[in-house]
C-alpha cells in the first residue's frame, strides 16, 4: 500500500502498442510527470484507471517497463486477460486520455557474489524479468523462463552472451503457470553462485520458491518469488514476499 506522501502524477496517454495477441504496451507522458524517476529494474507504479464497464476507480501495479532517460515518458506493458478492470481499460483506452499513478516503489539490485541467475515469470511478470535481465552486471551468466500462450506470443528480446532465453508455451487445459513451474523445476543450475527471481501465479509461484530454497537450497536473499496473481482472485497480493 502507498503512503499517505507518496507523490501521485498525472500523465497521458500517448500511444497504445499491441505487441502480443494478448499483452500491449501503453505509452504515457506529459508535463505532469516531468518529476518523476524510475531508473531501477523491477520498479512499479500504481495506475489508477477508471473503469469503462461502471465508472469506478480503481489502482493496479504495473512494473515500469522503459522510462525515457531525457523526457516524461514511461511504457507500461499490460496483459489483457479480459476479467478484470484493468484489463477492460488498457483495450478501451485511446491516446489522448488521462490517467494518474503513484510511485514508484520496489526495486531489484544484483545479490552479491552471484554469477548466474535464474528468472522466471508469466505474462503479468514479463516486464519485470526482463528488466533484470537487461540491468545484469556484464559477464553474468543465467536463464530465463518465460510462460505464454504459444510461439505467436513471444516477443522480442534483446540477447545477452551468457544468458538463455527459453519460451515456455503453455498447454491447452493447463492451468497458467503449471508449464512455467514444470520448467523451473527441472532447470540445471550451478551448485553456488546463484540467485533467483521467479513471479506469477500466485500457487504455481509458491512451488517455485519451495523448490528453490528446499531443493536448491537458496535462503531467502538469494531466492525471490512473488505470486503477482492468483486464480479467481482480484487484485492479489502475496503474504509472503515483500515489494
Amino acid at each position: 500500500m502507498f503512503r499517505a506522501r507518496r507523490t501521485r502524477y498525472t500523465a497521458t496517454v500517448e500511444a497504445v502498442t499491441p505487441i502480443a495477441p494478448r499483452m500491449t504496451r501503453i505509452t504515457l507522458g506529459g508535463p505532469g510527470m516531468s518529476a518523476f524517476r524510475c531508473d531501477e529494474p523491477t520498479q512499479w507504479v500504481k495506475l489508477f484507471v477508471t473503469d469503462p464497464l461502471d465508472g469506478r476507480t480503481v489502482g493496479r501495479a504495473y512494473t515500469v517497463r522503459h522510462q525515457s532517460p531525457s523526457e516524461p515518458r514511461m511504457d507500461i506493458d499490460v496483459v489483457l486477460h479480459g476479467k478484470g478492470p484493468a484489463a477492460r481499460w488498457a483495450e478501451a483506452v485511446l491516446p489522448g486520455q488521462e490517467v494518474s499513478f503513484g510511485g514508484p516503489k520496489g526495486s531489484f539490485r544484483p545479490v552479491p557474489g552471484a554469477d548466474f541467475y535464474l528468472l522466471a515469470g508469466d505474462e503479468s511478470a514479463q516486464p519485470a524479468v526482463l528488466t533484470i535481465a537487461e540491468n545484469l552486471p556484464p559477464g553474468t551468466r543465467g536463464a530465463i523462463y518465460l510462460e505464454v500462450t504459444g510461439p505467436e506470443a513471444e516477443i522480442p528480446v534483446p540477447r545477452r552472451a551468457g544468458l538463455d532465453v527459453i519460451w515456455v508455451h503453455r498447454e491447452a487445459g493447463r492451468f497458467k503457470g503449471e508449464a512455467l513451474r514444470d520448467a523451473v523445476l527441472k532447470a540445471a543450475v550451478p551448485q553456488q553462485g546463484v540467485a533467483a527471481w521467479a513471479a506469477g501465479e500466485s500457487g504455481a509461484v509458491r512451488e517455485i520458491r519451495r523448490h528453490l530454497t528446499e531443493n536448491l537450497g537458496l535462503d531467502r536473499q538469494h531466492a525471490y518469488a512473488k505470486g503477482y496473481w492468483k486464480l479467481d482472485e482480484a487484485d492479489h497480493r502475496d503474504p509472503l514476499a515483500s515489494d
